[in-house]
């Protein structure tokens, strides 16, 4: 496992840290950096909730999309933005990121569609709190453009945190 923890980090690192849109605005490690302890904190916690975050995680970037839905589902564990939750966070913002590229932008969008409501707000929350970090000045521009390049995953009845107790409404 140890080794799968340094490979997701590194995955993570590798394909975020750079990533600049047309705004000039800096994104892709929007729930901050992440080492391997976060991941092992994070993969201890999937395990006391009975879950095996790492497997499905490996079994995802296999393109497995039912492993991709349970990876989606466990969301709704979090209760609060702590540092499980901003790790988790981190794991599906570079998903979609990652797996938009394999798998393609529509095939993700439509397994995040496909889950219950509390469920689906959730994931599009963690991706799109990516937009809400940019700086205030540019904030509305980036936020447009999210919603320009994944209409499917933000339709327009989209509310970032609405009903969502771990985000607060911007």
């Amino acid at each position: 496992m140890k080794k799968l923890i340094l490979t997701l980090v590194i995955l993570l690192t590798v394909t975020t840290a750079a990533l600049a849109g047309p705004t000039g605005y800096n994104s892709g490690m929007p729930f901050g950096a992440l080492g391997p302890k976060d991941l092992s904190r994070l993969e201890v916690y999937a395990n006391t909730e009975g879950y095996d975050l790492m497997r499905d995680l490996k079994l995802v970037y296999q393109k497995d999309v039912e492993a991709l839905a349970r990876v989606f589902r466990f969301s709704v564990k979090f209760t609060k933005l702590d540092r499980n939750a901003r790790a988790y966070g981190q794991l599906i913002y570079s998903s979609f990121l990652n797996l938009s590229e394999t798998l393609g932008a529509e095939p993700y969008a439509g397994v995040v569609a496909s889950q219950r409501i509390e469920v689906r707000q959730r994931i599009r929350d963690f991706i799109y709190y990516d937009a809400t970090q940019a700086p205030k000045e540019k904030r509305a521009q980036v936020e447009a453009l999210a919603r320009k390049s994944a209409p499917l995953l933000f339709p327009a009845d989209y509310v970032f945190g609405a009903n969502d107790p771990i985000f607060t409404k911007r």
